[in-house]
């Protein structure tokens, strides 16, 4: 970027002083003795004003970078907490699937106890069925034991000569003959089917007990997946509730964010009126001091009008007719006004340094938020020498802990310039070799360049403060 030239006034190394001189010794004697009333020793001081001003600036750079931060804390409470509530919806997820998953294993355990419980009926009854038939053939084995004897008994020859002697017809001895086969058929015959039926309830009970063994297996596997059923349901269970808790943690996270973001913009947006006000409070004083100083210059002005026709009178007495009109001119030119001050030329603290950021709003290189650029940074080395831009009082050297970014810096006060109250900053340096009171002159080496507090690099970040607020410095310096 071109460096800019521009000044107010009269060049850097003219000899002129800031009042600049007055016509007459007279007069300028007389003006001189009543204005250092107000300007001795020809710098004034800044007030507590300027002091609050420069304070306030610094607090409302702090407070910015404060609400800065706040606003990123929040965003990043509700980044966990949308990330938390995600959480939530898949954990209420899991604990639906595996709620479904144990209510099915439970109806499926009921099942199987259902079945074991109608093998188990089923095995009782046939077990019943197969005793009831084994004491059944027990006694229709009795029975056709008995029928054996006595058929026995009847077959014998003894029976058969006993019919023949009572006389009996050879028709009887063949149907009792026939008879007896009869009977010992049909005993033989419900035996055997008693034998079968036997067999079949024996056939019967062994299906029964493999029925019951597989129904114990299947409620032994039932009671095992619903035992694991219950167990993923309760690991679900106390998951939810863990990101349950942690919603509601990462909500309360949330709300203290906002609150803190709306108590750094509320006291960001007080510390901005009380700068306002403070500027305006200063414009006032200012205005009310030019009043005082316009006053004391017209009283001074007359007092030496006066003065110079005093002179003028006794001059007139004194001399003689042909000193008259010499003596008349004398007077007139002692009465004009004195001619008014040059206006102060700040010249460059930091010699053929490049501008690298002009004054003016842009995006902030550190913060990457847009702002106003309060000043003119000039790209010097670290270690390159930093001058004074004019002559004036320290009145304020600040550490980076105490600067709210500004890193080390210096404000010098140059008094009432050309109307109004001038006063320039220097920051980020490296160090500087004056200390607050110090008188210094224009060029008089205060420091040196570094890259101390918010800061990208070396360079000299310049203030010139108009009345106590920050103007474009480029207005007021003369840049080599």
């Amino acid at each position: 970027m071109t460096r800019a030239a521009l000044s107010k006034g009269t060049p850097a190394n003219s000899a002129a002083s800031v009042f600049g001189r007055c016509g007459r010794v007279v007069v300028s004697g007389l003006l001189l003795g009543s204005l250092a009333l107000t300007f001795a020793p020809g710098i004034a001081r800044a007030d507590d004003l300027d002091d609050q001003q420069v304070s306030l600036a610094q607090q409302v750079s702090a407070s910015d970078d404060e609400v800065t931060a706040e606003d990123q804390a929040l965003a990043t409470a509700q980044d966990a907490l949308a990330s938390s509530r995600q959480q939530l919806a898949s954990a209420q997820t899991a604990l639906a699937s595996a709620q479904s998953d144990r209510d099915a294993a439970a109806k499926k355990d009921s099942d199987a106890q259902a079945g074991l419980d109608a093998a188990t009926a089923a095995l009782a009854k046939a077990n019943d069925d197969l005793a009831a038939a084994q004491e059944a053939v027990a006694a229709q084995k009795k029975s056709v034991g008995s029928d054996a004897r006595a058929s026995v008994q009847q077959s014998t020859s003894l029976v058969t000569i006993g019919l023949l002697i009572s006389g009996a017809s050879t028709s009887d001895l063949s149907d009792r003959v026939q008879w007896t086969d009869q009977a010992l058929r049909a005993q033989q015959t419900k035996l055997d089917q008693l034998n079968s039926a036997q067999l079949r309830f024996e056939q019967a009970q062994q299906r029964q007990q493999a029925a019951q063994a597989q129904a114990d297996r299947q409620r032994a596997a039932a009671a095992q997946t619903l035992a694991a059923k219950q167990q993923a349901a309760e690991a679900a269970e106390k998951a939810k509730q863990q990101v349950d808790a942690l919603v509601t943690q990462r909500n309360d996270d949330e709300a203290a964010a906002q609150r803190a973001l709306a108590a750094a913009q509320s006291k960001n947006a007080q510390l901005k009126a009380q700068q306002q006000e403070l500027v305006q409070q200063i414009q006032r004083r200012n205005e009310e001091r030019a009043a005082e100083a316009a006053r004391q210059a017209a009283a001074a002005q007359l007092a030496a009008q006066q003065a110079a026709a005093a002179q003028k009178q006794q001059a007139d007495e004194a001399a003689a007719a042909a000193t008259a009109q010499a003596a008349a001119a004398s007077s007139a030119a002692a009465g004009r006004s004195t001619p008014s001050s040059t206006a102060a030329v700040l010249t460059d603290p930091v010699p053929g340094a490049p501008v690298t950021s002009p004054y003016g709003y842009r995006i902030n290189p550190v913060r990457g938020t847009s702002e106003l650029h309060d000043g003119v940074d000039l790209g010097g080395a670290c270690g390159a020498p930093i001058y004074a831009a004019g002559a004036g009082t320290v009145s304020q050297i600040l550490t980076p802990d105490q600067s709210g970014g500004y890193g080390n810096r210096l404000v010098i006060d140059h008094g009432l310039v050309n109307g109004v109250y001038l006063s320039t900053g220097y920051n980020h340096a490296e160090s500087y070799v004056v200390g607050v009171g110090a008188q210094v002159s224009q060029g008089q080496l205060i420091g040196y360049v570094g890259t101390t507090g918010l800061s990208t690099g070396c360079h000299l970040h310049f203030h010139v403060y108009v009345n106590g607020a920050p103007i474009d410095p480029l207005t007021w310096i003369t840049l080599s």
